[in-house]
């Protein structure tokens, strides 16, 4: 399935497919990249998260089953359903899966 993703707020958000437990476990990540300064409130800086990323694989974002997106910047991610998992989208930017950014995922 191919999603076809666009940013229209103000902020940087995250599509991330994954279960639950995946978030969880990715979200110290993110907030290790807003700790180190390369996801800010509006903006990546894309020059400090490759230069991190030779230190730290994490710091790249890049992830199969996921896009970090700019305000009014858009992106595509194609995703195989091969499994009955329960799945979320959700954005794992810091404060934004607490605050609700979570979709149950039906499979078909």
């Amino acid at each position: 399935m191919k999603f076809i993703v666009h940013n229209y707020g103000e902020l940087v958000h995250e599509f991330s497919i994954a279960t639950k437990a995946m978030h969880l476990k990715h979200q110290p990540e993110m907030m290790k990249m807003v700790e180190n300064e390369i996801l800010l409130v509006d903006e990546i800086d894309k020059k400090k998260m490759k230069e991190l990323s030779k230190k730290d694989h994490s710091m790249s974002h890049s992830h199969s089953n996921s896009v970090l997106l700019e305000p009014n910047q858009s992106a595509e991610l194609i995703w195989k359903f091969n499994t009955n998992a329960d799945l979320e989208v959700a954005c794992n930017v810091p404060g934004h899966y607490e605050a609700g950014m979570i979709a149950k995922i039906n499979n078909f």
